[in-house]
């Protein structure tokens, strides 16, 4: 390069390194690679390296201020980028609207299932889940009366609901919930 720098110093490659994995640190840069990054650094300094006067500063802080000054610009354009929102997204309500006179809303145009998915939550046919809740039936119906009662009471209330309407501690309660897992596994459940 010119003024006697030159890209292949190994300061300037290492510093490039050190600024690449700071910005890929940075949620903006979620899913873009180092090596973009990286080209994108070089390039920017191979531009501004013909700027330099050795008469001004040291090739390393000239090297420096460029790259901090770099990577400031690369984050505020993925920023900018992200903030634009036009990721070649659709709305939902726009594509039902297409399809229909009638208004629909975000939560009535997704699906359980869809939902589900977006929450990592395994999704089930509609067989799958008719054995599953035959298979918790005959489990529950095998229970001895009170812990029956207790499955029942879980299904519609919470803990601290349950254990208040059955007259029992919250301590009692985790024993017989550690309880029924017990008897669940023995049956052969195995929870999800």
């Amino acid at each position: 390069m010119t003024n006697g720098a030159s890209l292949n110093d190994q300061y300037i490659r290492t510093l490039i390194l050190i600024k690449a994995r700071s910005l890929m640190k940075s949620p903006a840069f979620r899913g873009v690679e180092r090596d973009d990054v990286l080209r994108d650094l070089t390039l920017i300094l191979a531009k501004r390296l013909g700027q330099f006067d050795p008469e001004r500063a040291q090739l390393r802080t000239f090297v420096s201020r460029v790259l901090d000054s770099a990577a400031i610009t690369l984050l505020r354009a993925r920023q900018r980028e992200k903030r634009s929102g036009d990721h070649g997204m659709a709305s939902i309500e726009r594509l039902r609207e297409s399809q229909t006179t009638d208004p629909v809303t975000g939560s009535a145009a997704v699906g359980e299932a869809d939902a589900a998915r977006r929450l990592g939550r395994e999704v089930r046919s509609p067989i799958d889940e008719f054995h599953l809740n035959d298979s918790i039936r005959e489990i529950v119906a095998a229970l001895p009366p009170d812990l029956a009662d207790l499955c029942r009471a879980l299904q519609e209330d919470s803990a601290v609901s349950t254990a208040r309407g059955l007259g029992i501690s919250r301590r009692q309660l985790r024993n017989r919930i550690a309880e029924l897992r017990v008897r669940f596994a023995a049956a052969g459940f195995k929870p999800m």
